[in-house]
């Protein structure tokens, strides 16, 4: 056999396609992380290994700051060389839309990484407004306030400009626009307001229903045509600045994103006949991140790069501008998802596993004379190329037929158990034999499916990856070592969950989606960590608290200026106690119905003192523990 060599790792994970420089592997088959792409490499194994001692467990979830910073300048020079290209008359505004990732250090690192490109936050929520107002310091950058708006929000958006913030008010309901006008008026602050319009063209991909007619946000042209008279006739047409439009994220084909291009620009143009006081064009989110690495408009892909996407929105909009003879608009982007997925990689060790009988080498004889176990031992013995179809159909049948001989008596536990063991090598050796056929029944194929090991995994995938349980979102997952040796096993992932949806059993591949992952054998007392990549988009915030397995660890892992490795964060993840308190268990209350529980065993006779203290310290400690699994260090 063909020895295995490192870069079959490389290739079989697709570390390079989908890792954007950002990861690799490196010659002792570990994976490393490269923040700046170049320079200082991080081995996330030796990481995670110094974690564990320091007291922080698994899962963790690593941060790596630099791949923030650079996926900001990536961006914002894309759109400063696309500009240049074009003598693009207006400026770029980049803006973070904090829902993507709401986490204070991350929204920190995403503003000083684009300070000195004026990057702005946009905020849809009064929560989130609540938050921006205090950290959002930068000068001339945009506040961008969507979503649904009460008085108190308006107000607060207001107030901002009080404080130097230049927060503008985008309009996504017809109702919002008088209550904006009363509140202006009453305090006396002129405001910056945005129409968000609804376009009929579509993204692509799994959120393309969020354009079109029925859109969640937006007003359609008939409302905008009413929302302009409404503003002309209380005289503060002046106060209309930007045209919004949003067409779902993750888009993964640039042919929609220059469609709807096409269709927004028009708009503007016609707003700008009406309102002249208009200067910002906000092409919204969308801007996609490949998570396979396959560079396709497939749902977790991209047909396109951040530049070649920055060139298309600034020649569509300066060829429409200047053909209707107006003014370049500044641009505005709310890129979200493409500057903070790749900057974290959750972390989880496997704990346990069911695997297969392939693995098995040898197998037992019969533990009785009966005809159907020899029946299945001979078809085991005599399987060929030429007749591996009719000892699975034998198989298949020998099966069902003990199944209904068990139930009427006639095998016995140990028949049965030998049965199932036996049928389970014969599928093995079947697809073994059949390795190398160009073609294979799809009776065969299938064999893959259930051929595959589990591994028990722990962190929860309802906490930690709510988009691979929710709408089949695909993240790299590999190991972080042993990356030299070759992973013989095909196992699908299972989380802590008593939950049977709590699993991963569909995985990256260049060329489809696979329904395996290629790890190593477990050893004994080595532990084996699984990462699982770019999920720093959405995955923290949608997480919910399914079994009470709250957030985990997170550590905030950076470079310094000479080049050292340092950890800037570390925040704890949640104990049992603040897991509970989310679901209103009160702490007193919890320990002293404990209390009394003892006292009533003590009476009778059921503890003695000792059990009592070790109960109550086991619990206390047990109260401020993790809520994920203990393992070894």
């Amino acid at each position: 056999m063909e020895s295995w060599e490192l870069s079959k790792s490389v290739a079989l994970y697709g570390v390079q396609s989908w890792g954007e420089g950002y990861f690799d592997i490196n010659a002792n088959g570990m994976v490393v992380a490269r923040p700046n792409k170049t320079g200082t490499e991080i081995n996330l194994y030796d990481t995670v290994r110094s974690l564990v001692q320091r007291g922080v467990n698994v899962p963790v979830l690593l941060r790596f700051d630099g791949i923030i910073r650079d996926r900001v300048r990536r961006l914002c020079a894309a759109f400063t060389s696309a500009i240049q290209e074009s003598a693009y008359k207006g400026a770029y505004w980049p803006v973070f839309p904090i829902k993507v990732n709401q986490q204070r250090h991350v929204v920190d690192v995403v503003r000083n990484a684009g300070r000195d490109s004026c990057l702005g936050l946009e905020v849809g929520s009064k929560p989130e407004l609540i938050a921006v107002m205090a950290i959002h310091d930068t000068p001339d950058a945009l506040l961008l306030c969507n979503g649904y708006k009460d008085r108190e929000y308006i107000e607060l958006a207001l107030l901002a400009r009080k404080l130097g913030r230049r927060s503008v008010i985008i309009v996504e309901q017809l109702s919002e626009l008088d209550q904006i006008t009363q509140v202006a008026r009453q305090l006396g602050i002129e405001p910056e307001i945005g129409i968000r319009m609804k376009p009929i063209s579509k993204g692509s991909g799994r959120w393309e229903s969020s354009g079109g007619d029925r859109a969640k946000f937006g007003l359609s042209t008939s409302e905008i045509i009413i929302a302009l008279d409404y503003l002309e006739k209380n005289s503060c047409g002046h106060w209309l600045k930007l045209l919004h439009f949003h067409v779902g994220s993750q888009i993964t084909s640039i042919a929609a994103i220059k469609k709807v291009l096409r269709e927004a620009t028009r708009m503007y143009i016609e707003i700008s006949k009406i309102c002249p006081s208009m200067c910002l064009f906000d092409v919204g989110g969308g801007l996609a991140v490949d998570y396979d690495g396959s560079k396709t408009n497939f749902h977790s892909s991209m047909d396109y790069t951040p530049e070649e996407y920055a060139r298309d929105v600034v020649w569509a909009i300066k060829e429409s501008c200047d053909s209707a003879g107006i003014p370049h608009p500044d641009l505005v982007t709310e890129a979200g998802r493409a500057l903070v997925a790749h900057h974290a990689v959750l972390v989880a060790q496997v704990i346990d596993d069911a695997p297969t009988l392939d693995a098995i080498a040898s197998l037992d004889a019969p533990p009785t004379d009966n005809q159907l176990l020899r029946d299945l031992r001979e078809t085991y013995d005599n399987v060929t190329v030429k007749n591996c179809m009719e000892a699975l159909h034998d198989g298949v049948g020998f099966r069902e037929d003990s199944t209904q001989r068990f139930i009427t008596g006639e095998l016995s536990l140990r028949e049965r158990a030998w049965i199932e063991k036996t049928f389970w090598h014969l599928m093995a050796k079947i697809k073994r034999v059949t390795a190398d056929l160009k073609f294979l029944p799809e009776e065969i194929e299938r064999l893959d499916d259930e051929l595959k090991d589990t591994y028990f995994c722990n962190f929860s995938v309802f906490q930690s990856l709510p988009d691979s349980w929710a709408i089949d979102q695909l993240f790299p997952i590999m190991p972080l070592h042993r990356l030299r040796e070759e992973p013989t096993r095909r196992c699908t992932l299972a989380d802590m969950s008593c939950d049977s949806d709590g699993k991963i059993e569909k995985f990256i591949d260049l060329k489809d989606v696979k329904n395996f992952l290629n790890v190593h054998a477990l050893k004994h007392n080595d532990p084996y960590y699984l990462g699982i990549f770019l999920v720093g988009a959405y995955q923290e915030i949608l997480g919910d608290l399914h079994n009470l397995f709250g957030d985990t660890n997170a550590v905030h892992v950076d470079v310094n200026a000479n080049g050292e490795v340092q950890l800037t964060h570390v925040i704890e993840g949640d104990t049992v106690r603040e897991a509970l308190g989310y679901v209103q268990y009160d702490m007193p209350d919890l320990l002293e119905r404990l209390r009394q529980s003892i006292e009533r065993s003590l009476r009778e006779g059921k503890l003695t003192n000792e059990d009592s203290a070790k109960i109550q310290r086991r619990y206390r400690e047990a109260l401020e523990g993790y809520t994920y699994l203990c393992t070894d260090p």
